[in-house]
């Protein structure tokens, strides 16, 4: 499946080279290494340090209501919680505030308008949906924002910073089953001919969701 020029890199830049040991490599076994990695949780410091406090990362644990068949609970606060710890998020507000501040944030849209399409003069127009800064929505609340009374003789200019949230699993290799399940943040001001190129960069990590690994034993625990 690989290319012949990245076979080549492999045999001459990586097996031939002095400081590489071929003796690594027996007993090697594609399948059991990949099970290795995705069973490998790592060190609790390591995957801290991949969410720097820097970067504006933060962890948190979140509690969810654990449903028992046949049961009947008074009220919501007789659910047993099951504590899931592990999730690390950014604040929104912070998210966008970073985004306004690359360089692709030249070509956001902050004035919104809309688009006609008449296909002969005598056509009545239609109104061409396509993206969010042509919608009626968004040119509704601009109009709302900029009529709002100004505090504190504030002269900056007021934008809608649209967003679009999405979430999905991920696989983190072509191999294995290693995943992630992360959740991202898009500016809706962008072209969607922009924000479509991964060499964009317009997806905004805004949290990543921990993965929980159920058992009878925890349920017994929670519920009992």
């Amino acid at each position: 499946m690989k290319s012949l020029a990245e076979l080549n890199h492999l045999v001459n830049e990586v097996l031939l080279i002095e400081e590489f040991n071929k003796a690594d490599l027996q007993g090697f076994h594609a399948a059991k290494e990949a099970d290795h990695l995705d069973t490998y949780h790592g060190d609790p410091e390591d995957i801290c340090s991949a969410f720097s406090m820097n970067d504006g990362w933060q962890e948190t644990s979140v509690k969810i209501h654990i449903p028992a068949d046949g049961v009947i609970h008074n009220s919501l606060e007789d659910v047993p919680e099951l504590s899931i710890p592990g999730l690390f998020y950014r604040r929104p507000l912070e998210v966008i505030k970073n985004a306004f501040r690359e360089a692709s944030a030249e070509q956001f849209h902050f004035t919104p308008f809309e688009e006609h399409y008449c296909p002969t003069p005598d056509a009545h127009p239609e109104h061409i949906y396509s993206k969010i800064y042509s919608s009626r929505v968004m040119i509704d609340e601009h109009d709302r924002i900029r009529s709002k009374p100004r505090e504190d003789g504030c002269t900056l200019e007021t934008v809608v910073a649209t967003i679009m949230l999405w979430s999905d699993s991920t696989h983190l290799a072509s191999f294995g089953t290693a995943s992630l399940w992360p959740i991202y943040l898009f500016l809706g001001n962008q072209s969607k001919y922009v924000c479509g190129k991964p060499s964009s960069f317009a997806a905004h990590h805004l949290a990543y969701i921990p993965k929980v690994e159920w058992n009878s034993w925890m349920l017994c625990q929670v519920l009992f």
